[in-house]
Protein backbone atom coordinates (compact mmCIF):
# COMPACT_ATOMS: atom_id res chain seq x y z
CA UNK A 1 0.00 0.00 0.00
CA UNK A 2 1.25 3.54 -1.03
CA UNK A 3 1.93 5.78 1.51
CA UNK A 4 -0.28 9.37 0.73
CA UNK A 5 1.90 12.04 -0.56
CA UNK A 6 -0.43 14.21 1.72
CA UNK A 7 0.49 12.10 4.99
CA UNK A 8 3.95 12.30 4.00
CA UNK A 9 4.02 15.94 3.84
CA UNK A 10 1.77 16.24 6.83
CA UNK A 11 4.40 14.35 9.50
CA UNK A 12 7.17 16.34 7.70
CA UNK A 13 5.24 19.22 8.95
CA UNK A 14 4.86 17.90 12.37
CA UNK A 15 8.62 17.28 13.12
CA UNK A 16 9.33 20.66 11.43
CA UNK A 17 6.42 22.08 14.18
CA UNK A 18 8.55 19.68 17.06
CA UNK A 19 11.87 20.90 16.06
CA UNK A 20 10.98 24.56 16.27
CA UNK A 21 9.04 23.65 19.29
CA UNK A 22 12.04 22.78 20.85
CA UNK A 23 14.74 24.67 19.35
CA UNK A 24 15.74 26.80 23.00
CA UNK A 25 17.52 29.71 20.79
CA UNK A 26 16.98 31.62 17.31
CA UNK A 27 20.63 32.00 16.42
CA UNK A 28 23.03 29.09 15.83
CA UNK A 29 24.52 27.54 18.62
CA UNK A 30 27.10 24.79 19.53
CA UNK A 31 27.03 22.57 23.02
CA UNK A 32 30.77 22.92 23.22
CA UNK A 33 30.30 26.83 24.16
CA UNK A 34 33.68 27.25 25.75
CA UNK A 35 34.88 26.44 21.86
CA UNK A 36 32.80 29.27 21.05
CA UNK A 37 34.48 32.54 23.49
CA UNK A 38 33.66 35.22 20.90
CA UNK A 39 30.32 33.77 19.43
CA UNK A 40 28.92 33.97 23.19
CA UNK A 41 30.91 36.89 24.04
CA UNK A 42 33.29 39.86 22.49
CA UNK A 43 34.14 40.79 25.70
CA UNK A 44 36.32 37.30 25.51
CA UNK A 45 38.30 38.46 22.62
CA UNK A 46 42.09 37.57 23.44
CA UNK A 47 40.75 37.96 26.98
CA UNK A 48 42.93 34.85 28.53
CA UNK A 49 45.36 33.86 25.25
CA UNK A 50 47.48 35.85 23.62
CA UNK A 51 46.42 33.86 20.27
CA UNK A 52 43.21 31.53 19.75
CA UNK A 53 42.06 29.94 16.71
CA UNK A 54 38.91 27.51 16.57
CA UNK A 55 37.40 25.56 14.00
CA UNK A 56 33.84 23.86 14.46
CA UNK A 57 31.26 21.99 12.91
CA UNK A 58 28.22 20.63 13.71
CA UNK A 59 25.72 18.10 12.27
CA UNK A 60 21.93 17.81 13.62
CA UNK A 61 18.70 15.79 12.95
CA UNK A 62 20.71 13.49 10.58
CA UNK A 63 18.00 10.56 12.35
CA UNK A 64 14.88 11.88 10.45
CA UNK A 65 15.56 14.98 8.43
CA UNK A 66 17.96 16.59 6.03
CA UNK A 67 20.91 17.67 8.32
CA UNK A 68 21.32 20.53 9.93
CA UNK A 69 25.11 21.56 9.27
CA UNK A 70 27.18 24.59 11.04
CA UNK A 71 30.55 25.47 10.37
CA UNK A 72 32.82 28.27 12.17
CA UNK A 73 35.81 29.37 12.28
CA UNK A 74 37.19 32.17 14.84
CA UNK A 75 40.61 33.45 15.14
CA UNK A 76 41.69 36.12 17.43
CA UNK A 77 44.85 37.93 19.14
CA UNK A 78 46.19 40.36 22.14
CA UNK A 79 47.38 43.18 20.30
CA UNK A 80 49.53 45.47 22.65
CA UNK A 81 52.98 47.36 22.98
CA UNK A 82 55.74 45.60 25.33
CA UNK A 83 55.58 48.67 27.46
CA UNK A 84 51.80 47.85 28.25
CA UNK A 85 51.33 44.60 28.92
CA UNK A 86 48.90 45.09 31.68
CA UNK A 87 45.98 46.67 29.49
CA UNK A 88 45.89 45.87 25.77
CA UNK A 89 43.46 45.62 23.02
CA UNK A 90 42.39 42.42 21.58
CA UNK A 91 41.45 41.70 17.74
CA UNK A 92 39.10 38.96 16.62
CA UNK A 93 37.57 37.45 13.20
CA UNK A 94 34.56 35.19 12.87
CA UNK A 95 33.07 33.54 10.22
CA UNK A 96 30.07 30.57 10.56
CA UNK A 97 27.71 29.17 7.64
CA UNK A 98 24.70 27.35 8.73
CA UNK A 99 22.66 25.36 6.32
CA UNK A 100 19.55 23.73 7.54
CA UNK A 101 16.39 21.56 6.13
CA UNK A 102 15.17 20.55 2.47
CA UNK A 103 15.12 24.10 1.49
CA UNK A 104 18.98 24.79 2.35
CA UNK A 105 17.91 27.58 4.45
CA UNK A 106 21.00 29.53 5.26
CA UNK A 107 22.98 31.74 7.38
CA UNK A 108 26.41 33.42 6.61
CA UNK A 109 28.24 35.85 9.02
CA UNK A 110 31.78 37.46 9.12
CA UNK A 111 32.19 39.53 11.92
CA UNK A 112 34.85 41.38 13.55
CA UNK A 113 35.57 41.70 17.48
CA UNK A 114 37.62 44.53 19.49
CA UNK A 115 38.14 44.50 23.25
CA UNK A 116 39.67 46.17 25.61
CA UNK A 117 41.40 44.23 28.62
CA UNK A 118 42.06 45.51 32.18
CA UNK A 119 44.03 44.05 34.76
CA UNK A 120 42.17 44.84 37.65
CA UNK A 121 44.69 42.49 40.13
CA UNK A 122 47.24 40.41 40.49
CA UNK A 123 45.04 37.98 39.64
CA UNK A 124 42.07 38.94 37.42
CA UNK A 125 41.45 41.01 34.40
CA UNK A 126 38.35 42.55 33.10
CA UNK A 127 37.35 42.38 29.24
CA UNK A 128 34.50 44.61 27.29
CA UNK A 129 34.45 44.03 23.46
CA UNK A 130 32.03 44.99 20.48
CA UNK A 131 31.06 42.90 17.65
CA UNK A 132 30.01 44.34 14.29
CA UNK A 133 29.38 42.68 10.66
CA UNK A 134 27.13 41.36 7.93
CA UNK A 135 25.58 38.28 7.46
CA UNK A 136 23.18 37.23 4.90
CA UNK A 137 20.14 34.48 4.91
CA UNK A 138 19.44 32.35 1.95
CA UNK A 139 17.04 29.93 0.62
CA UNK A 140 16.48 27.16 -2.30
CA UNK A 141 12.91 26.92 -3.29
CA UNK A 142 13.74 24.15 -5.89
CA UNK A 143 13.54 21.05 -3.65
CA UNK A 144 10.25 21.97 -1.77
CA UNK A 145 7.02 20.55 -2.65
CA UNK A 146 3.70 22.09 -2.01
CA UNK A 147 0.07 20.68 -1.71
CA UNK A 148 -0.89 22.25 -5.19
CA UNK A 149 1.18 19.76 -7.18
CA UNK A 150 0.23 17.09 -6.14
CA UNK A 151 -2.32 16.03 -9.23
CA UNK A 152 -3.99 12.65 -8.72
CA UNK A 153 -1.60 11.87 -5.78
CA UNK A 154 1.30 12.20 -8.40
CA UNK A 155 3.87 15.38 -8.13
CA UNK A 156 4.33 17.34 -10.49
CA UNK A 157 6.81 20.22 -9.93
CA UNK A 158 5.67 21.84 -13.20
CA UNK A 159 2.62 22.67 -11.55
CA UNK A 160 2.30 26.36 -10.02
CA UNK A 161 2.84 25.94 -6.36
CA UNK A 162 0.31 28.87 -5.31
CA UNK A 163 2.77 30.21 -2.78
CA UNK A 164 3.24 34.13 -3.09
CA UNK A 165 7.23 34.85 -4.09
CA UNK A 166 9.61 35.80 -2.14
CA UNK A 167 13.16 37.02 -2.35
CA UNK A 168 15.86 33.93 -2.04
CA UNK A 169 18.54 36.12 -0.12
CA UNK A 170 18.96 38.96 1.58
CA UNK A 171 21.92 40.39 3.69
CA UNK A 172 21.97 42.57 7.13
CA UNK A 173 24.08 44.17 9.45
CA UNK A 174 24.58 42.94 12.99
CA UNK A 175 26.15 43.96 16.22
CA UNK A 176 26.76 42.58 19.64
CA UNK A 177 28.58 44.02 22.57
CA UNK A 178 29.95 42.12 26.29
CA UNK A 179 31.77 42.28 29.52
CA UNK A 180 33.82 39.32 30.85
CA UNK A 181 35.91 38.56 33.97
CA UNK A 182 38.97 36.29 33.82
CA UNK A 183 40.66 35.17 37.33
CA UNK A 184 43.90 32.58 37.50
CA UNK A 185 46.02 31.78 40.04
CA UNK A 186 48.46 29.03 39.39
CA UNK A 187 49.68 25.98 41.56
CA UNK A 188 52.64 26.57 44.08
CA UNK A 189 54.18 23.50 41.80
CA UNK A 190 52.83 21.26 39.22
CA UNK A 191 52.39 18.07 41.37
CA UNK A 192 50.43 20.22 43.90
CA UNK A 193 47.27 20.83 41.15
CA UNK A 194 45.67 23.86 43.35
CA UNK A 195 45.25 26.03 40.67
CA UNK A 196 41.87 27.56 40.05
CA UNK A 197 40.85 29.48 36.71
CA UNK A 198 37.50 31.24 36.16
CA UNK A 199 35.45 32.99 33.31
CA UNK A 200 32.10 34.89 34.02
CA UNK A 201 30.21 37.33 31.76
CA UNK A 202 27.49 38.99 30.19
CA UNK A 203 26.54 40.20 26.77
CA UNK A 204 23.93 41.13 24.24
CA UNK A 205 23.23 40.39 20.62
CA UNK A 206 21.43 41.92 17.35
CA UNK A 207 19.71 45.26 19.75
CA UNK A 208 16.58 44.14 17.15
CA UNK A 209 18.69 45.60 14.78
CA UNK A 210 18.37 43.32 11.42
CA UNK A 211 15.57 42.14 9.37
CA UNK A 212 14.45 38.84 9.47
CA UNK A 213 12.27 37.62 7.01
CA UNK A 214 12.58 37.00 3.36
CA UNK A 215 9.55 39.23 2.52
CA UNK A 216 11.03 43.12 1.70
CA UNK A 217 7.39 44.28 2.54
CA UNK A 218 7.44 42.76 6.61
CA UNK A 219 9.32 44.56 8.88
CA UNK A 220 9.75 42.25 11.22
CA UNK A 221 13.17 42.00 13.53
CA UNK A 222 15.25 39.42 15.06
CA UNK A 223 15.11 39.55 18.56
CA UNK A 224 17.81 40.62 20.94
CA UNK A 225 19.48 37.61 22.35
CA UNK A 226 21.04 37.91 26.17
CA UNK A 227 23.62 35.75 26.94
CA UNK A 228 25.01 35.39 30.36
CA UNK A 229 27.70 32.21 31.30
CA UNK A 230 30.54 31.53 33.54
CA UNK A 231 33.20 28.27 34.19
CA UNK A 232 35.76 27.38 37.12
CA UNK A 233 38.23 25.18 36.24
CA UNK A 234 40.29 23.85 40.12
CA UNK A 235 42.81 20.98 40.29
CA UNK A 236 42.08 17.97 43.15
CA UNK A 237 45.04 18.78 45.50
CA UNK A 238 48.41 16.33 44.92
CA UNK A 239 46.54 14.57 42.47
CA UNK A 240 45.89 14.78 38.20
CA UNK A 241 42.76 15.36 38.24
CA UNK A 242 40.86 18.78 38.01
CA UNK A 243 37.27 19.90 37.77
CA UNK A 244 35.55 21.96 35.45
CA UNK A 245 31.81 23.15 36.40
CA UNK A 246 29.75 25.34 33.50
CA UNK A 247 26.83 27.18 32.65
CA UNK A 248 25.99 28.62 29.95
CA UNK A 249 22.25 30.71 29.61
CA UNK A 250 20.63 31.96 26.64
CA UNK A 251 17.42 34.72 26.26
CA UNK A 252 16.04 35.35 23.04
CA UNK A 253 12.22 36.62 23.10
CA UNK A 254 10.31 33.83 24.44
CA UNK A 255 12.98 31.13 23.34
CA UNK A 256 15.86 30.29 26.13
CA UNK A 257 18.46 27.84 26.85
CA UNK A 258 20.37 26.66 29.51
CA UNK A 259 23.32 24.23 29.64
CA UNK A 260 24.91 23.35 32.97
CA UNK A 261 27.43 20.46 33.76
CA UNK A 262 31.01 19.32 34.23
CA UNK A 263 34.24 18.48 32.81
CA UNK A 264 36.72 15.89 34.16
CA UNK A 265 40.45 16.65 33.24
CA UNK A 266 42.99 13.87 33.66
CA UNK A 267 46.52 15.43 32.98
CA UNK A 268 48.24 12.22 31.23
CA UNK A 269 51.37 13.63 30.95
CA UNK A 270 53.39 16.90 32.15
CA UNK A 271 55.87 19.13 30.07
CA UNK A 272 59.43 18.39 30.84
CA UNK A 273 60.71 21.45 32.44
CA UNK A 274 63.62 22.37 30.99
CA UNK A 275 64.63 20.99 27.50
CA UNK A 276 60.62 21.28 26.50
CA UNK A 277 61.05 17.65 24.07
CA UNK A 278 58.18 16.05 26.56
CA UNK A 279 54.86 17.76 25.80
CA UNK A 280 51.85 18.04 28.06
CA UNK A 281 48.89 16.28 27.53
CA UNK A 282 45.34 15.72 28.72
CA UNK A 283 42.04 14.01 28.05
CA UNK A 284 38.71 15.39 29.41
CA UNK A 285 35.25 14.11 29.58
CA UNK A 286 32.46 16.32 29.96
CA UNK A 287 28.43 15.70 31.08
CA UNK A 288 26.39 18.65 30.33
CA UNK A 289 22.46 18.96 30.09
CA UNK A 290 20.78 21.43 28.21
CA UNK A 291 17.10 21.40 30.09
CA UNK A 292 14.38 20.29 28.29
CA UNK A 293 16.20 19.29 25.28
CA UNK A 294 19.51 17.04 25.67
CA UNK A 295 22.32 15.67 27.25
CA UNK A 296 25.69 16.65 26.04
CA UNK A 297 28.56 13.76 26.35
CA UNK A 298 32.05 15.49 25.18
CA UNK A 299 35.69 14.08 24.90
CA UNK A 300 38.80 16.42 24.44
CA UNK A 301 42.00 15.38 24.00
CA UNK A 302 44.52 18.59 24.18
CA UNK A 303 48.52 17.96 23.06
CA UNK A 304 50.42 21.16 24.26
CA UNK A 305 49.08 24.30 21.85
CA UNK A 306 46.53 21.66 19.90
CA UNK A 307 43.37 20.67 21.23
CA UNK A 308 40.24 18.18 19.73
CA UNK A 309 37.26 17.87 20.63
CA UNK A 310 34.11 16.10 19.91
CA UNK A 311 30.55 16.14 21.55
CA UNK A 312 27.08 14.23 20.89
CA UNK A 313 23.44 15.34 22.22
CA UNK A 314 21.29 12.62 22.98
CA UNK A 315 18.11 14.22 22.39
CA UNK A 316 16.17 13.91 24.75
CA UNK A 317 12.81 16.58 24.33
CA UNK A 318 9.47 15.71 23.38
CA UNK A 319 11.16 15.09 20.08
CA UNK A 320 12.97 11.76 21.05
CA UNK A 321 10.00 9.61 19.63
CA UNK A 322 10.73 10.77 16.22
CA UNK A 323 14.83 11.54 16.62
CA UNK A 324 15.14 8.13 18.20
CA UNK A 325 17.06 9.87 21.06
CA UNK A 326 19.67 11.24 18.31
CA UNK A 327 20.49 14.51 18.37
CA UNK A 328 23.83 16.26 16.78
CA UNK A 329 27.61 15.41 16.27
CA UNK A 330 30.24 18.23 16.75
CA UNK A 331 33.88 18.80 16.42
CA UNK A 332 36.29 21.35 17.67
CA UNK A 333 40.07 21.87 17.06
CA UNK A 334 41.92 24.72 18.15
CA UNK A 335 45.35 26.16 18.48
CA UNK A 336 46.22 28.42 21.52
CA UNK A 337 49.35 30.11 22.64
CA UNK A 338 50.50 30.21 25.75
CA UNK A 339 49.97 26.41 26.26
CA UNK A 340 47.26 25.82 28.53
CA UNK A 341 49.85 23.59 30.25
CA UNK A 342 52.12 26.59 30.92
CA UNK A 343 52.46 26.26 34.89
CA UNK A 344 53.44 30.04 35.57
CA UNK A 345 50.97 33.06 35.80
CA UNK A 346 52.86 35.01 33.75
CA UNK A 347 52.75 32.26 30.70
CA UNK A 348 48.78 31.73 31.47
CA UNK A 349 47.48 34.27 32.46
CA UNK A 350 49.03 37.61 31.50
Amino acid sequence: MKTSPYKISFLTLIMIVLIASNSKAQDIHFSQFKETPMLINPGQTALVKDVRIILNYKDQWRSFVSPYKTFAFSGEIKATKKKNKDNYVGLGLQLFSDKAGDSQMGTMLAALNVSGVIKVSDYSKLGIGIMAGAGQHTVSYTSLQWESQYVSNAYNAASPSGETQTSSSYIYPDAGAGIAWSYGKEQMYISANNGVHATVGLSAFHFGLPNYTFYKQSNEKLNTKFVAHGSVEFGVKNSNLLLAPQFLYTRQGRQQEIIVGNVFKYILQEESKYTFIKKASAISIGVDLRLGDAMITSVMYEYSYYALGISYDLNVSKLKAASYFRGGLELAIHFTTPSPFSNTSKARFN
